[in-house]
């Protein structure tokens, strides 16, 4: 536009999707201010040389304009430009300007939709590249790229021709996002390293000609977006199971010959220590049922050879496309004679490459599951070059200094590599381990370790080379260029500890600070050093004793009883004792070690018991003999007049840390300071190849990483002892700069006389304290702001098994594997009794009374009586209402029955004697049933148990015709629809269960209130139970029989005539047998024929209006009742100390839901897992386990039938659950007497 030129404070300006073909150089002649300029989707064809006067430009966008004659050398001149997109601009490898390297804080690059035939090589030298776009070219090599773009995070590579990747590429350590879809990459294309890009998180290699990919990719931790979509997968490794599970996108579409390898065993559901090392599979708990072993899958050998998969499957390939396409095809046009000869070759050759892949002893061999990240580097083979490893105790430590190599001790042994890259840019290793002749066994044993180990960590298909002091190999001498050096010496340590006598040397801690941290101050071992506003800790070693003054913190306090069972769980092995030491109550032993009389004994030697299983560190069992001999007790000492004193301000704060980081110069030491942020220490700042002097102000310590080098260690060592001396500094944390003149005479001249130069030099000295990466001190934890480990403490454990199996729960479910019992789940149902076995078991039952009913009928005798409590007396029910039961009250039933089996152990005896008696053909037994309802309360069995029971025995035992010889008599305590089949056979299926209380029976609140009862049988007609349930239509199903009592006021409104009669209907269903209808008509006149009463006869579809209205309405209801015949009801628990599953007899009920447990209800349609808020989580974690078990198992036994699983919990029961339960009312809750 006009006058745009005129904007010379312009900082952005966006000109694209126009038609702009020319640029007036005026306008960056005016406006050099500019930040952002986009001119792309314009005819650009060349760009004003004025474009460089833009100094301060950043974002350059020039895509889609025709730049092909364009050398865009103003645009190398814009040194502040970080984002140039050259998108569409026709570039070819002949115009890409040579000066573009110079443009170093460029950070993203677009060259996609070009005709680049290979990587510019200006564009390799920008090292400060985060993103490139290379996408819709014309690629087909990259052997350019090795690593050049050390910050790159994005690449896309997309719709190319590329047939392999570069090795380089696994050099771009922060690479985040790779595209390589739309390519021609095949397996072989993919660098086996590729593992080592540990931030990728998106890659994409869709639309390629891959059969498998790397397993090194599944090791790719951060990986959230996998894409393998239309290529010519065959398999994925084994390992792709574990990467799937933090995978946010997993696409493997369209590649119809893909098989999904089987899960791991410990990462299939229900299995590993998730699941406490349960096995919940099928096959598992099948082989346990039958009384076999499960096969132990760790034990099995998986043999994984990348180059022997990609045979097989290339060979794979090749069988089926070439032999079984290409090859008939031409077969086709040649006579059948040369049919012949050519099948007969490719069976030789076949053949032959069979015997050829046999004799190669490599892919036998199956590396090893040992993870080598915290031995060798990253960077280790990935470099062309020598690395050197020499042995310290027992582990490689990388030589670092290219002077060293080739300079070798003949008291050390060293693991060399040698890296070179092949024709085919491929890398080759070489592996060498140089024995010395004066070394150790350890070093030379570890060098050939840890040379085999290097092969397995690089992959690597070579041998390993033994070279020895004096004959070594020209290949290997050539490595130095021929000036191989051999000095006496060694700089390695020997991995075998020196036993040495232990040295107590005490210290003592001065604890202050807030509630979110504890600091420590070291302080003179002196009775001088105590301050009663503060807590003291004094280290002995074996002995910790925490002193804590009158006017000390709680919380401080607190803190200083953790940092003491911090101090001996992890660094005394949990045997060092913990003192308390109240100011004015101290100890004999602590003033004995506070005056410098006594030291105690130090710990023991730790050693490993053999005998033990799990081998573990236990002290010598003399160890308290060698104390007492060597270790006198404490002598007695006069404590110090004046203890403690009032010296040390309440607001004294320590002065700010000082952190060193040791380092080699050239040719000298370093000894930098370390940033802290807000002056706090970061656990974040220590590098495990570093030497750190860290002053807190009050102690002065040495940390040496793992990593680091012995020569640094020990630099750092006499660094740290002469820094009292190099700069000034505190003794005391700057706590003596408050000794004024004016606490002189006091103090100070008591700590500066002569007598005590010696402890006041003795302490300056022991501020040194050197700390391992590891191994840490809990003093030095304490200097950092976010180094607060919690302790490990399972209160669910005793200290005998924690000594005898470790602390590690994973460690002990590895090695134990838990009890199982789920046998239960795997077993038929069992199979009920027919109606004719049910009706023969009832009579029989019922002979053995001594009144034996007669059929059908139900009444009080001799043999059967039935009492109910009223008003606290025990009372005989009327005979109409024998064998009818109200929910909230509680009964007797008294059944005589002969005593047959007295009278078969006796048979013999009387046979012998000759004489047998009337008496002992008269002998019967009592059986007394306490019967509870639903709603009925506890009270009535207390009463029962404690009071009448023994006076009902006594009485109940008494024989008139013998008094020798009581009668038998058995109690038993049954529960509402809880009753065995025994006791319900005395009722010949006309076991009536009422709502509320029988002193209610006729009280008229309940006579006119509607009500309905369910009759059903669960199991096999001996449980036909006629139960009150709430009158709703969803509680009729066409399988059973139902009773309806309509009062004969409702009747009155509802039909609008008067009425003095009750209606009573009787539903039939019309899947419910003929003799459950003829047993309903029965139950029903037996109820209520005491009561003017019309009796119906409904069957089902001819139901008169009355009968809907008082049920609610028509509606839906079930039809069906095939949970008669599948139901199972298991319950799945803890209890017994360990998981198992019990079934339930099919005359289940509401009362069997164990609130403690997971119940696992089977309806033959559904699988349903029950919980409750009392359900612990464990249980909830293994039942959907043995859910899914018992799933799968029928899935096989009754494929016809399939399941659904589902849950629910207590209170929330859906109607397909509650179905199931005869008579389902609300839940009986205990109450609460908490108030």
């Amino acid at each position: 536009p006009n006058g745009i030129e005129k904007a010379k404070g312009l900082l952005a300006l966006n000109l694209s999707n126009n038609q702009i073909a020319l640029i007036s150089p005026d306008l960056f002649v005016q406006c050099t201010e500019l930040m952002f300029l986009d001119l792309g989707n314009n005819k650009l064809e060349n760009l004003p040389a004025q474009l460089r006067r833009c100094c301060s430009l950043q974002q350059l966008i020039l895509c889609n304009n025709p730049l092909r004659h364009a050398q865009l050398r103003s645009v190398t001149a814009l040194k502040q430009l970080e984002v140039l997109n050259l998108s569409g601009t026709e570039r070819r490898p002949d115009n890409i300007p040579n000066e573009l390297d110079k443009l170093e804080r460029l950070i993203e690059l677009d060259l996609s939709c070009n005709f680049l035939t290979k990587i510019p090589e200006p564009v390799l030298s920008l090292k400060n590249l985060r993103k490139l776009n290379l996408a819709h070219n014309e690629l087909s090599d990259l052997s350019t790229l090795t690593g050049d773009w050390p910050k790159l995070e994005y690449l896309n590579l997309s719709y190319n021709q590329l047939i392999h990747l570069p090795t380089g590429l696994i050099r771009l350590s922060c690479l985040r996002k790779l595209y390589v879809n739309n390519n021609q990459l095949t397996f072989g294309g993919i660098p086996s390293g590729i593992g080592k890009l540990q931030d990728l998180e998106i890659f994409d290699a869709s639309h390629n000609e891959l059969e498998t990919i790397p397993e090194s990719l599944c090791r790719c931790g951060r990986l959230k977006r996998l894409i393998l979509n239309s290529n010519r997968l065959l398999t994925l490794p084994d390992a792709i199971h574990y990467l799937k599970e933090s995978l946010d996108v997993f696409e493997v579409d369209n590649n119809p010959q893909l098989k999904i390898p089987p899960k791991p065993p410990e990462l299939q559901k229900g299995a590993g220590l998730a699941f406490y090392n349960i096995d919940f599979s099928l096959d598992a708990q099948l082989r346990m049922m039958r009384g076999k072993p499960a096969l132990n899958t760790e034990t099995i050998h998986h043999p994984k050879d990348p180059a022997a998969r990609l045979r097989r499957l290339r060979r794979r390939r090749g069988g089926v496309g070439k032999d079984s396409k290409c090859v008939l095809e031409g077969m086709q046009r040649i006579a059948k004679e040369k049919e012949e000869l050519l099948e007969k070759k490719e069976h030789e050759v076949e053949e032959e490459t069979r015997k050829l892949a046999a004799r190669r002893w490599q892919d036998l061999l199956a590396r090893p599951r040992l993870d080598y990240t915290g031995i060798f580097d990253e960077d280790t083979g990935i470099n062309p070059g020598v690395q050197m490893w020499e042995l310290d105790q027992f582990y490689p430590k990388r030589v670092e200094d290219d002077i060293l190599q080739g300079h070798l001790l003949n008291g050390d042994c060293y693991v060399i590599l040698q890296t070179t890259i092949s024709n085919n840019q491929v890398f080759e290793w070489t592996i060498y381990y140089w024995i010395g002749s004066r070394s150790t066994k350890d070093k030379q044993t570890c060098a050939a370790i840890h040379a085999v180990n290097l092969r397995n960590f690089l992959g690597a298909e070579c041998r390993t080379k033994r070279e020895e002091e004096g004959d070594e190999s020209s290949e290997f001498i050539a490595l130095f260029d021929g000036n191989l050096i051999v000095l006496d010496g060694a700089r390695g340590e020997t991995g075998f500890i020196h036993v040495e006598d232990d040295v107590v040397v005490p210290r003592f801690y001065r604890l202050f600070g807030t509630e979110k941290r504890l600091k420590i101050v070291s302080m003179p071992l002196t009775h001088l050093s105590l301050d009663s506003k503060f807590s003291y800790l004094l280290d002995a070693q074996s002995h910790l004793y925490l002193w804590i003054g009158k006017n000390s913190r709680s919380i401080i306090q607190t803190k200083g009883r953790l940092l003491a069972e911090k101090i001996s769980v992890r660094e005394r092995r949990g045997e060092a004792s913990i003192h308390i030491e109240p100011e004015t109550r101290e100890s004999n032993a602590f003033w004995a070690i506070i005056t410098g009389v006594w030291l105690p004994a130090p710990l023991p030697k730790p050693t490993t018991n053999s005998d033990q299983k799990d081998h573990i560190i236990k002290p010598l069992d003399n160890h308290d003999e060698n104390k007492e001999i060597n270790y006198p007790p404490a002598p007695v000492v006069q404590p110090p007049k004046v203890v403690s004193r009032d010296f040390i301000p309440t607001d004294w704060q320590l002065p700010q840390p000082i952190l060193y980081d040791v380092q080699m110069g050239r040719g000298y030491l370093e000894l930098p300071q370390v940033e802290l942020e807000n002056g706090l220490l970061s656990k974040r700042l220590l590098d495990s190849k570093h030497v750190y002097i860290l002053d807190s102000g009050g102690q002065l310590f040495l940390w040496m990483g793992e990593k680091s080098s012995k020569f640094l260690r020990f630099a750092g060592y006499k660094l740290a002892l002469q820094l009292m001396g190099l700069m000034p500094r505190s003794r005391l944390g700057g706590l003596e700069l408050l000794f004024t003149e004016s606490n002189m005479s006091t103090l100070t001249q008591t700590l500066l006389n002569n007598d005590h130069v010696d402890w006041w030099n003795d302490f300056t000295d022991s501020l040194l304290q050197p700390c391992t990466q590891g191994a840490e001190t809990q003093i030095f934890k304490c200097q950092f702001c976010d180094w607060d480990e919690a302790l490990a403490v399972d209160f669910t454990r005793t200290a005998d098994s924690v000594a005898r199996r470790g602390v590690d729960i994973n460690q002990i479910l590895e090695k134990d594997k838990p009890v199982t019992d789920l046998r239960a789940l795997l077993a038929p149902r069992e199979t009920p009794l027919t109606n004719e076995e049910a009706l023969q078991m009832m009579a029989e039952w019922n002979d053995e009374l001594i009144e034996p009913p007669e059929e059908n009928i139900v009444e009080s005798s001799s043999a059967l009586q039935q009492f109910i409590m009223v008003d606290g007396k025990w009372n005989l029910v009327e005979n109409r209402w024998f064998g009818q039961f109200f929910n909230q009250d509680s009964y007797i039933l008294i059944a005589r029955y002969w005593d047959y089996d007295d009278e078969n152990k006796e048979f013999s005896e009387s046979d012998n004697q000759g004489d047998d008696t009337d008496e002992d053909s008269n002998l019967t037994k009592t059986v007394v049933y306490f019967w509870q309802g639903r709603e009925a309360s506890d009270l009535s069995w207390l009463q029962f148990e404690f009071s009448v029971r023994k006076d009902m025995q006594a009485r109940l035992s008494q024989n008139p015709e013998n008094v020798s010889r009581p009668l038998k008599v058995v109690f038993k305590r049954v529960k509402q629809q809880q009753e065995d089949t025994m006791f319900l056979a005395h009722f010949q299926r006309q076991f009536i269960i009422h709502s509320g209380h029988y002193r209610d029976r006729a009280e008229s609140s309940r006579l006119e209130r509607i009500q309905m009862y369910y009759i059903r049988a669960n199991g096999n007609l001996i449980s036909t139970r006629c139960v009150e349930v709430k009158p709703s239509v969803v509680n009729l199903n066409s399988c059973f029989t139902y009773i309806i009592k309509v009062p004969a006021h409702i009747v009155s409104v509802l039909e609008k005539k008067q009425t003095d009669k009750c209606h009573v209907y009787v539903w039939t269903g019309g899947k419910s047998s003929s003799e459950d209808k003829e047993l309903a008509i029965r139950l029903s006149e037996k109820m209520f024929s005491w009561i003017p009463t019309d009796f119906h006869t409904v069957p089902e579809g001819s139901e008169p209006p009355l009968f809907w209205q008082v049920l609610g309405g028509q509606k839906k209801y079930d039809t069906s009742a095939d949970f008669l015949t599948y139901g199972r009801l298991f319950r799945l628990s803890n209890e017994q100390g360990y998981f198992c599953a019990s079934e339930k007899c099919a005359d289940f009920c509401q009362d069997d839901l164990a609130p403690d447990d997971v119940m696992l209800l089977d309806t033959g349609s559904q699988i349903y897992l029950w919980w409750s808020k009392r359900t612990s989580d464990v249980e909830q974690k293994l039942s959907l386990q043995a859910a899914k078990l018992y799933q799968s198992h029928l899935r096989q036994m009754q494929p016809e039938r399939p399941r659904q699983l589902k849950l629910t919990v207590k209170n929330a029961e859906p109607h397909l659950f509650r179905q199931c339960f005869h008579g389902w009312g609300p839940y009986r809750e205990p109450k609460d007497w908490s108030g």
